[in-house]
């Protein structure tokens, strides 16, 4: 049992980020070509919108999926009363949304984000008709048939989008690409999942459910609306160009950082769940997954401050180059993103909703205290406060969490500064490149990123690193079962 388990968690966990990862890179390879054809006020522009659809989106859930995917047995009628409700849900936002559409764009006095707003919010509507086909899927751990139908939906949408940037249509080709990609992937998920409403809807189910559910969603809600309010600060107090300038800056952070986040949330839960109530066995569990993201976070997040500058020169163009600085910032405080969704899986797991939130409401209001006297420095005070706020946050939550499980704080430290210490000693030499007068972008990119990264495998090899080798056995048992 336990061998079947673990098992089938790896490849999980493998599909989970091929998955993410894949996004990312389809992302980054179609705003590369976007970039080019777009101008930078246009794209802060869409960058605006994000909040409203990120919380519309929370709000249709309400935090059901997640009480879904945590019941060990799901009876059709909860699965029915979800779905209808989140449709209804998402219903209702679309039409408050659609009618306080004129007050965004006369806040920011433009226009065209009245009709673009309108446009855009179509996405959270299609998201709701497929959120129970999604939640199956995670609960059986399929994540190799997610990845296929993301993945499809995103290429598909972003081949659209630029041959609508190509002939001019602008601002209108990234509002395109998104809600084309929500359409594709709630249709594919109608296709290849079995599920239909085949119960009744009950409010004493939806009544149930919501005991658990309110407080993870409240939770989610404050911190997305603390994480996202940015931009809309700074296209106020600012400009739109420097809205552009701090979202690239905190994509090109949160990229990496946030394959490895979601890609250890989407298996971590499940399997502790799975686990279910033996304590022990769901502590071990949970320290390996941290160990894990600990091997993966910190190194990428010290190769991003060493190669900011040759990334935003071939990724972007001149115009973008205040990205650096931004982006470097950033991925101190980016390294430690991935843990707070683990931080969450372990309280979702304990049923400790109620904890999660005010976990997440100190996080927040040091969040929006950063903000405030940070803007009062500009943009790069602003990202310094919050990658500060994110490296505190990470060691009061981890604590607070970890108590449930007797996780203690000298394990914490245990788990995670190892891989701090090994990463800055193994890239922060390559700051010297920049001195040694290298010209071509291209070297100094590989060179911090193969060189460092040998460096940090070597040493861990020295160190005869666990974590390194159940990872090396892990990705050639993965690419047996894939006939690579």
């Amino acid at each position: 049992m336990a061998d079947s388990l673990k098992k089938k968690t790896g490849l999980a966990l493998f599909w989970s980020f091929i998955d993410k990862g894949g996004q990312q890179v389809i992302s980054l390879l179609f705003f590369y070509i976007l970039v080019r054809l777009i101008s930078k006020e246009d794209i802060g522009t869409v960058n605006l919108l994000a909040i409203f659809t990120i919380i519309s989106g929370l709000l249709q859930d309400s935090g059901f999926s997640s009480a879904l995917v945590r019941k060990k047995e799901v009876h059709p009628d909860e699965y029915t009363s979800v779905f209808y409700i989140n449709i209804t849900i998402s219903f209702i936002l679309y039409f408050i949304l659609f009618i306080c559409a004129p007050f965004i764009g006369s806040f920011y006095d433009k226009p065209v984000l009245t009709d673009l707003s309108r446009f855009i919010f179509l996405g959270f509507v299609f998201n709701a008709f497929a959120v129970v086909q999604n939640v199956n899927l995670i609960r059986e751990m399929n994540f190799k048939l997610n990845t296929r139908i993301t993945l499809f939906a995103w290429c598909i949408s972003g081949l659209i989008a630029i041959y609508m940037a190509y002939n001019g249509y602008g601002i209108w080709s990234m509002a395109a690409q998104q809600v084309i990609q929500s359409f594709l992937r709630c249709l594919l998920l109608w296709l290849f999942v079995r599920w239909r409403p085949n119960g009744h809807f009950s409010f004493q189910r939806i009544k149930e459910m919501s005991r658990y559910s309110i407080n993870l969603l409240l939770s989610s809600l404050f911190g997305q609306i603390c994480n996202n309010i940015s931009p809309l600060i700074i296209g106020k107090k600012f400009s739109l160009s420097q809205v552009a300038t701090y979202t690239q800056g905190l994509k090109l952070t949160n990229i990496p950082q946030s394959v490895i986040s979601d890609g250890m949330k989407s298996v971590a839960y499940p399997l502790l769940s799975k686990i279910g109530e033996d304590k022990e066995r769901g502590k071990r569990a949970y320290r390996k997954v941290i160990r894990i993201t600990s091997f993966i976070s910190f190194p990428v997040a010290a190769m991003l401050i060493v190669t900011a500058n040759p990334i935003v020169s071939i990724y972007l163009t001149e115009e973008w180059t205040d990205v650096i600085p931004i982006l470097q910032i950033l991925a101190v405080g980016g390294s430690f993103l991935p843990f707070f969704g683990l931080i969450s899986s372990l309280l979702q797991y304990e049923g400790r909703s109620g904890m999660l939130l005010k976990i997440e409401a100190c996080k927040n209001i040091l969040i929006l205290v950063a903000i405030a006297i940070g803007i009062q420095f500009g943009i790069q005070g602003l990202v310094a406060g919050l990658s500060i706020v994110n490296v505190l946050s990470y060691f009061i939550s981890m604590y607070i969490a970890g108590k449930n499980i007797s996780y203690s704080f000298r394990e914490i430290l245990k788990d995670t500064a190892p891989y701090i210490v090994i990463a800055i000693a193994s890239f922060s030499p390559f700051f010297l490149l920049y001195k040694a007068g290298i010209d071509n972008v291209f070297l100094r990119l590989a060179i911090p990123v193969l060189a460092g990264s040998g460096i940090y495998l070597l040493i861990m090899r020295m160190f005869g690193s666990v974590i390194l080798r159940e990872t090396i056995d892990f990705v050639k048992q993965s690419l047996r079962k894939l006939n690579i």
